[in-house]
């Protein structure tokens, strides 16, 4: 894990013409994977405190990276989302991870591979 880290974390830092930093791009993959997403939901799926939370998604919005829309369920309530341009990063960052997981998995053939996946799949189902 320590390898895949950091192997992101050097490419990512090379590319990153946003400045969204780590946890940046992991803030914007989680509102693309649940959006529109509510701040609260993604409070708690990044296991942050809320104000922490608030200060990236309001450093992402002035980035254009974020919008913000009211609920209409629920007044109270805002939800978060990607914009074009957020989607291009979250896809850049998408590809960073995929070049980084490629080359810590090279010394594996195509059996363990398969191995590895479907053990993977069994510890998170």
């Amino acid at each position: 894990m320590r390898r895949l880290h950091a192997g992101v974390h050097e490419k990512a830092e090379v590319r990153d013409r946003e400045r969204v930093g780590p946890f940046g791009g992991m803030v914007l993959m989680a509102v693309e994977e649940f959006q529109p997403v509510p701040m609260h939901v993604l409070v708690d799926h990044m296991r942050r405190d809320k104000s922490q939370m608030t200060r990236a998604v309001q450093q992402l919005e002035n980035k254009g990276l974020i919008a913000r829309a009211q609920s209409k369920e629920d007044g109270r309530a805002v939800l978060l989302s990607l914009t074009e341009k957020g989607f291009a990063v979250v896809h850049q960052l998408q590809g960073i991870v995929g070049e980084v997981v490629e080359e810590q998995l090279s010394p594996l053939d195509a059996d363990e591979r398969r191995q590895l996946l479907a053990l993977m799949y069994k510890a998170t189902s």
